[in-house]
């Protein structure tokens, strides 16, 4: 990429206390901002909640969710969807 992002291509929250918030709140945010990759590092369960695909749940109420939702185990990998030859264990995301 030649160019600064003039958007992020991939959100992580970490969450523990915030997790609901992370989840409802901020995900529909970021949905509703186009960012097509959302993750919650998600300490409570100790997974990695992907969400992916961003779409309209009421375009009146201008609400958005993800319609992709994937929870990833420990020994699980991820990839990012702008990094697409990146594995990253979920490991290593938790403590």
């Amino acid at each position: 990429m030649d160019t600064h992002p003039s958007r992020p291509v991939l959100v992580v929250e970490v969450a523990e206390s915030s997790l609901t918030l992370d989840r409802v709140r901020k995900g529909s945010l970021y949905a509703r901002a186009g960012i097509n990759d959302c993750w919650v590092v998600n300490l409570v369960d100790e997974v990695l909640e992907v969400y992916r695909d961003p779409v309209p749940v009421s375009i009146v109420q201008n609400e958005w969710k993800y319609a992709f939702v994937r929870l990833l185990r420990r020994n699980a990998t991820v990839t990012p969807l702008a990094a697409p030859r990146a594995r990253i264990r979920v490991a290593a995301l938790l403590p």
